[in-house]
């Protein structure tokens, strides 16, 4: 019996090949170099998706400029936060402080807490311990400066993005002039918006509804440091089930040292009925379907962020991903065939 041998197959490597995959390199070394600009840009775009719904209501409906419409967009949200800082801060502040002097200590730091009075004096030799050295202050001062210098740019950023929103699709213009991939960028930044910033508003209102309950269930309660037991709750939903779990502990502890087993109990069924009405209704009814991410798959790439690129890795996981997926599904739907299950 004969055998039919197939001919072998070879692979040609062109030089254009070569020059693509080496451009490609390049280019993921020259983005993994600039990635601190690469974070600022991406959290720009996420300011600029939360607030475009808002911006674009008042140009459209009221007829504002858009500019002006995000002039105003801006200024009432900065305001907001700061009214927001100015008003949680200082009780915070303050019970945090009563927190850490009531927690069992080594009888040295309890004494020194107890007699630690915030004022010039003490914050001096505070900054003497740290260290003598001018260097330190020279550190301390620089990140300050650093750290205001980049809220700034990604303020003013985010605004630019804003106002360029509806061109920001146009730019594929540097690549092709086809007008099919023209309106396939359009039809990716208009779904990006929808999914990127109804994800972010959800994040925030579910974030700012948890600690809300929280604070008032506690203080019904009469837990002692409510607040930041509540700001505790509300900064941990970020993190899908294990979150609310997590900042229960805490709570659980001191209704325990405080009033003991009974009082501690309550405090696990509040929780438990929180994480409930969390799941049920408040978590369908915040988030919209579009930016829906499974819990087990927040949760595995959130611990990939944190291992990659720690709290800010974590915090930017969920929007990666939801960006990777959006243009997952644009390439199937690009190829003509059904996402896979």
């Amino acid at each position: 019996m004969m055998h039919m041998y197939k001919p072998k197959q070879t692979i040609a490597i062109t030089p254009g090949t070569i020059v693509f995959i080496t451009f490609f390199l390049l280019s993921l070394y020259f983005v993994f170099y600039v990635r601190a600009v690469v974070t600022l840009l991406f959290l720009s775009f996420l300011i600029m998706v939360a607030l475009n719904p808002i911006v674009t209501f008042l140009n459209k409906n009221l007829r504002f400029p858009r500019m002006w419409a995000a002039l105003v967009v801006y200024l009432i949200t900065l305001s907001g936060i700061g009214l927001l800082i100015a008003l949680v801060v200082p009780p915070l502040t303050s019970e945090v402080y009563l927190l850490i002097k009531n927690v069992s200590l080594p009888a040295e730091i309890q004494t020194e807490l107890n007699n630690f009075r915030f004022n010039l004096t003490n914050i001096t030799n505070v900054i003497d311990r740290l260290g003598s050295s001018a260097g330190v202050v020279f550190s301390l001062i620089t990140s300050t400066f650093s750290g205001v210098f980049t809220l700034f740019t990604l303020i003013v950023v985010s605004f630019y993005l804003m106002l360029e929103r509806y061109n920001l699709y146009k730019k594929i213009y540097w690549l092709t002039d086809n007008k099919h991939y023209h309106q396939l960028a359009e039809d990716f930044v208009n779904a990006l918006e929808l999914r990127l910033g109804g994800w972010v508003r959800g994040q925030l209102v579910l974030m700012l509804v948890i600690g809300t309950v929280t604070y008032v269930g506690l203080r019904l309660l009469n837990i002692p440091y409510a607040l930041p037991l509540a700001v505790l709750a509300g900064l941990l939903e970020i993190v899908p089930n294990v979150g609310p779990t997590l900042a229960s502990i805490p709570a659980i502890i001191v209704a325990y040292l405080v009033f003991g087993p009974v009082v501690a109990g309550l405090v696990t069924l509040f929780y438990v009925l929180v994480q409930q009405l969390e799941n049920n209704l408040i978590v369908p009814k915040i988030m919209k379907d579009s930016a829906n991410v499974n819990p087990l798959v927040a949760i595995v790439i959130i611990l990939v962020g944190i291992t990659v690129g720690g709290v800010v890795g974590a915090l930017l996981s969920v929007p990666i991903y939801i960006v990777l997926r959006t243009i997952y599904s644009f390439w199937i739907k690009e190829r003509g065939s059904k996402p896979l299950a």
